[in-house]
């Protein structure tokens, strides 16, 4: 039962069905009814009307002859929503540089820290989480809550797959190792370092997900070109030859 005393019901409901998109205990192209969404959060169809209005907006959910079916993302949604997220945390980890704080670059050290004692045991779901705080606390810093808002609205659409990009151990040391390289960037206001840092890392996490995408549907994979060419071009593969 959802608590109504912070928050509006249709507010509450949007969030706990948006989180059980993101954290996949709604998978990605499953099919459920507004009916079955009320019973599980134990409420009325009314605020469940609302809050599904609200995530069809913004392309979580799908109106279908079955039902409302969750967003499934193809490669191409995957390699252009980090596409976007390069070049938006780029500009951030620019302008965050010159102004994040000593309580900002304490906190990142820390979250690396904690980063380095998960990525040893190989503990995905920390990864994940800690990866979003860390990225969190650098996009507060620029002091831009458009930006914010907007890596905000695209996290979503492929939060379900992000982990994808963590599940091998060497990708896990990198990820890790490379947050340490920014809090370093970050702490002697180097922006263009950061900038670029921050860009290729977005970039080349894209693109392990799209990998492991085209592997999961290989049928929904464009030959080439497109948004998978753009997020190539950030990373600097251009010669796509599989």
């Amino acid at each position: 039962m959802l608590d109504t005393e912070t928050a509006p019901l249709y507010q509450l409901a949007y969030e706990r069905i948006r989180d059980m998109v993101v954290e996949g205990r709604l998978r990605p192209g499953e099919t459920v009814s507004e009916v079955q969404l009320a019973d599980r959060l134990e409420i009325s169809r009314t605020p469940v009307r609302e809050a599904v209005k609200r995530l069809v907006g913004q392309g979580l959910l799908e109106i279908t002859p079955r039902g409302l079916r969750i967003f499934r993302p193809t490669a191409e949604d995957v390699a252009e929503v980090y596409f976007l997220r390069a070049a938006i945390e780029g500009a951030i980890a620019r302008t965050a540089a010159m102004r994040i704080t000593a309580d900002d670059l304490r906190a990142l050290g820390e979250m690396h820290a904690e980063g380095e004692r998960a990525a040893e045991r190989s503990d995905v779901p920390a990864l994940v989480e800690l990866n979003g705080r860390f990225h969190q606390i650098i996009a507060a810093a620029c002091g831009s809550g458009r930006a914010s808002a907007a890596l905000h609205s695209l996290d979503p659409l492929v939060a379900a797959y992000r982990r994808l990009s963590l599940l091998s151990a060497e990708h896990q040391k990198r990820s890790v190792a490379e947050h340490g390289l920014l809090v370093g960037l970050l702490a002697r206001r180097d922006g263009a370092g950061a900038e670029a840092l921050m860009r290729d890392h977005i970039a080349r996490a894209g693109r392990r997900v799209v990998e492991a995408v085209q592997q999961i549907e290989p049928a929904n994979t464009p030959a080439g070109g497109g948004q998978l060419l753009n997020l190539d071009i950030l990373v600097g593969v251009t010669d796509r030859t599989g």
